[in-house]
C-alpha cells in the first residue's frame, strides 16, 4: 500500500475530531466505550495523534500523560489501512513526542491477536493482571522505556497508584446485569486503560441493596458478583457519628432511598474513599459540599472517566478543610523527643534507632534542624531533618510522615523548601537518606526529579536562569561530589532530550525537573496575571496569609499545586507556560507588585458547575465566586488554569521596577511578556546578580 501519509497532533478545533470518534464507534467492541467528552478533552490537550492521507483518516492513537508517563488509551487503525505500517508510524511518532517522559505504558488483553505487535514496537511485557471485565480476561502490562534510568527509573514491575472509587447499586447493576445506553458510561470504568488508575470497591450498604431484590436467583447472582470487589473496611462508631452529622443534608421526610444514599455516603467517607460513582443526578448535586468538608467527590461515571487524570492525582494532593486553624512547623525540643519518636518510628523499628538519629541532629544545632509539623490539634504530620554539615549539599537523613490527610502535601512542601534553601545557600545537591521511605514517598521524590544515588535519593538544587545550552554547560562544570553524579547525569539527560526535541513542552519539562532554575530561549511563554490579595494570601502571599486568622487553605498555601479562575474574555494563556503573579490593590492590603512565579500546567474552559466540580480540590473560590466569574449565568463559560511549584519572590517587583522593563499596568487580562522581560523580573525578584 503506497500512500502520502502525514502525521498530525489533533487540536480541538480541527475537523478530523469527528472522524476519530466515528472510527472509534466502528471499533468500540474491542476498544471499549469512551465518552465524546473524553475525546474532546484529549484533543484540547493535544493528546491525539492522527495519520492522514489527504483528508482521509487512516488511524489514531489517543493517550494520557500523568506521573511523568504516557499511557496509550486507544490505538485504532481503519480497516482498509491495516497491515500497512500505520500503527508503527503512530507509535514511533508518540515515542518522539513523549521523549522527555519516562516512557509509554498500556494494558492489552492477552487473548487479542496483537500482542506480538507490541514486541515488534520495542515494548516489553512488564507485568500481568486479571481484567475486571465480565469475562475476566487476563491483561498484559506493556512498557516502553525512553532510556532515562537515572532520571525516571522505577521498579521493573510497575505498580500503578490506583484511586478507590465506590460504586453505588445502580452502577453495580450496570456493570454486569444491564445492557442499556445509560449503562455504557458505567461500563467504561471497566476498560483496560482505566484500570491502571482506579479500583472499583463496594460498601456494606450495597449488600443491603442486593438483599432487597425480590428474586432469590437474582440475589444469589448479585452476591457472587459482589465478591469480585473489595468491601471498604469501616469503623462502626465513626460511621454512626457521620450518619448523624450528614442527616441535615438529606430531606427531613427522607425516603428509604434517601436513607440508603446517606449510609452509602457515610461508608465511603469513613472507609477513606476519594470518589463515589453514581448515575443519580440528585445525589450528585446534594453531595457537592462534601468534598471540602469530608474529602469525598461524588461523580457520574462518565465525568469520572473524562477527568481520569484529576482522579489519579487525588491521592497526591488531597487537602483538608481546616477552618480557623494553622499548621505549625517547629524545631524539635528535647522535652518532646519521646513523643516524636513514638509518633514517627517505623512499625518494626526499635525506639532507640530513630531516637539516636534525632539526638545526633539535636547535638549539632549549628548545622542541623529537626522540624516537626503538626496540625491545630497537635496531631503529628511530618518529621524532617536538614543537615548542612556538607558544604555542597543539604542532606535530609530523616523524612517521615504520618497518615494525616495533609502529610503528602506537607512532604512536597518540605522538599520544595529544601530545594529552595539549598539553591539560596549555594549548595549543589539535596540528598534524602531516609531508609524507611514508602513506595508513595519515592513517587513524590521522583515527581520532584530526585533519582537514586547509591543509598540516597538526590537532586541538583540549581538557581539561575538561562538557555538550555548554558544550563547544560553550568551543570557539567559543577563540582558535584562523586556519590551524587547520577543526579548530575539525570539533569543533563533531561536537557539533552529537550535539545533534541526543540519544543517548548520539552523545555517546560526540563524546568520542572531543574526547579528552581528557569529555562529561557525555548519558546515557553510567560504571562503576568493579576490576582486579588484575598486570593493571593491562600496561595503564596506569606505576609497577607499570616494575617488571616480564619479560613486559610493550608493545603494550598503550603502545597505545590493550585487552580485559579477567570472569565474567558481576553484570555490568551497557553500551555506550557509560566505565570508571574501581580498582587493588585484590591479592597485590602494589596502590594501592587509581582510576588511569585508559577508553572502553568493546564487550561480548561467549560460551564461553571462542571469546572468547579472538577477543580474544587485545588481552588480557593467558593461556588458563588465561580458563578460570578461566569457573570451569574450557568450557561456562560469560565476558564480555570492549574499551576504548580509556585516560587515566592524575595523582592517584590513593583510598578516602578516594571516600568524600567517597559512594562506598564493595569493588568486587566493576562499580559504576555518577552523572555528578556521575564528574565529581568525574575533576577530582581530572586535577587540574582
Amino acid at each position: 500500500m503506497s500512500m502520502a501519509i502525514t502525521l498530525e497532533r489533533l487540536g480541538s478545533s480541527m475537523p478530523h475530531l469527528q472522524s476519530v470518534m466515528a472510527l472509534h464507534r466502528l471499533n468500540s467492541k474491542t476498544l471499549g466505550f469512551l465518552p465524546a467528552g473524553a475525546f474532546e478533552d484529549h484533543a484540547r490537550l493535544q493528546q491525539i495523534l492522527v495519520a492522514l492521507e489527504a483528508d482521509n483518516l487512516l488511524g489514531y492513537v489517543l493517550y494520557r500523560v500523568a506521573r511523568g508517563r504516557a499511557a496509550v488509551v486507544h490505538l485504532c487503525i481503519a480497516r482498509e489501512a491495516r497491515e500497512s505500517g500505520i500503527a508503527r508510524m503512530l507509535i514511533e511518532r508518540l515515542k518522539q513526542e513523549t521523549k522527555s517522559l519516562e516512557g509509554i505504558s498500556l494494558l492489552c488483553r492477552r487473548d487479542y491477536d496483537i500482542n506480538h505487535m507490541w514486541s515488534k514496537f520495542g515494548f516489553e511485557a512488564a507485568n500481568r493482571k486479571a481484567g475486571r471485565g465480565k469475562d475476566g480476561a487476563e491483561l498484559t502490562y506493556w512498557w516502553f522505556s525512553h532510556g532515562h534510568p537515572d532520571l525516571f527509573s522505577r521498579a521493573s514491575e510497575p505498580d500503578p497508584v490506583r484511586q478507590r472509587v465506590v460504586i453505588d447499586a445502580n452502577v453495580f447493576y450496570d456493570l454486569y446485569a444491564r445492557d442499556t445506553p445509560e449503562s455504557e458510561a458505567s461500563k467504561a470504568m471497566l476498560a483496560d486503560w482505566a484500570q491502571a488508575s482506579i479500583e472499583l470497591v463496594i460498601t456494606k450498604e450495597l449488600r443491603n441493596e442486593i438483599d432487597k431484590a425480590p428474586d432469590e436467583e437474582q440475589r444469589r447472582i448479585s452476591r457472587v458478583e459482589a465478591t469480585r470487589y473489595t468491601t471498604l473496611a469501616t469503623n462502626d462508631e465513626a460511621f454512626q457519628k457521620l450518619c448523624t452529622e450528614l442527616r441535615p443534608r438529606f430531606p427531613e421526610a427522607a425516603t428509604l432511598r434517601d436513607e440508603a444514599d446517606l449510609r452509602q455516603i457515610a461508608y465511603a467517607v469513613v472507609g477513606g474513599a476519594s470518589f463515589l460513582a453514581t448515575r443519580d443526578a440528585t445525589l450528585i448535586d446534594r453531595c457537592e459540599p462534601l468534598y471540602l468538608s469530608h474529602g469525598l467527590t461524588v461523580l457520574h461515571p462518565a465525568e469520572l472517566i473524562n477527568h481520569l487524570d484529576t482522579v489519579e492525582r487525588e491521592g497526591d494532593y488531597k487537602p483538608a478543610r481546616i477552618e480557623g486553624s494553622r499548621l505549625r512547623n517547629a524545631l524539635l525540643k528535647a522535652e518532646a523527643l519521646d513523643r516524636t519518636v513514638e509518633a514517627f518510628k517505623l512499625t518494626e523499628e526499635r525506639n532507640n534507632v530513630l531516637r539516636k538519629k534525632l539526638l545526633d541532629a539535636l547535638s549539632k544545632p549549628k548545622t542541623s534542624d529537626v522540624q516537626v509539623i503538626s496540625d491545630h490539634a497537635n496531631a503529628p504530620v511530618l518529621l524532617g531533618v536538614m543537615d548542612r554539615m556538607m558544604p555542597s549539599a543539604l542532606v535530609v537523613p530523616v523524612l517521615r510522615r504520618t497518615r494525616h490527610s495533609l502529610s503528602a502535601t506537607m512532604m512536597r512542601n518540605f522538599l520544595r523548601a529544601c530545594l529552595h534553601s539549598a539553591a539560596t545557600e549555594g549548595r549543589l545537591i539535596v540528598a534524602v537518606g531516609e531508609e524507611g521511605l514508602s513506595s508513595a514517598d519515592t513517587e513524590i521524590l521522583r515527581e520532584f526529579g530526585f533519582v537514586p544515588c547509591g543509598e540516597v535519593w538526590a537532586k541538583l538544587a540549581l538557581r539561575g536562569i538561562g538557555v538550555l545550552a548554558q544550563l547544560s554547560l553550568a551543570i557539567s562544570e559543577l563540582a558535584v561530589a562523586p556519590q551524587f553524579d547520577s543526579a548530575r547525569r539525570a539533569a543533563l539527560d533531561s536537557i539533552a532530550a529537550a535539545l533534541d526535541l526543540q519544543k517548548p513542552i520539552a523545555s517546560a519539562a526540563v524546568e520542572r525537573q531543574l526547579w528552581p532554575a528557569k529555562v529561557i530561549g525555548a519558546g515557553v511563554p510567560t504571562f503576568i496575571v493579576s490576582i486579588r490579595p484575598e486570593w493571593a494570601q491562600h496561595f503564596f502571599d506569606v505576609e497577607l496569609g499570616s494575617q488571616l486568622l480564619i479560613g486559610l487553605r493550608e493545603a494550598l498555601h503550603l502545597g505545590v499545586e493550585g487552580v485559579y479562575y477567570r472569565s474567558p474574555e481576553n484570555n490568551n494563556l497557553t500551555v506550557p507556560g509560566r505565570i508571574l503573579w501581580y498582587v493588585s490593590k484590591g479592597d485590602g492590603d494589596g502590594s501592587m507588585s509581582i510576588k511569585a512565579c508559577s508553572q502553568l500546567e493546564e487550561i480548561v474552559t467549560g460551564k461553571p458547575k462542571d469546572i468547579y466540580r472538577r477543580f474544587q480540590r485545588l481552588g480557593i473560590y467558593e461556588w458563588r465566586d465561580v458563578y460570578a466569574a461566569a457573570k451569574n449565568d450557568i450557561s456562560n463559560d469560565v476558564v480555570a488554569f492549574r499551576f504548580r511549584m509556585t516560587e515566592r519572590f524575595r523582592n517584590p517587583v513593583d510598578m516602578n521596577a516594571l516600568s524600567t522593563f517597559d512594562i506598564r499596568g493595569p493588568f486587566m487580562s493576562p499580559r504576555r511578556i518577552s523572555e528578556d522581560q521575564f528574565a529581568a523580573i525574575y533576577r530582581v525578584g530572586c535577587a540574582l546578580t
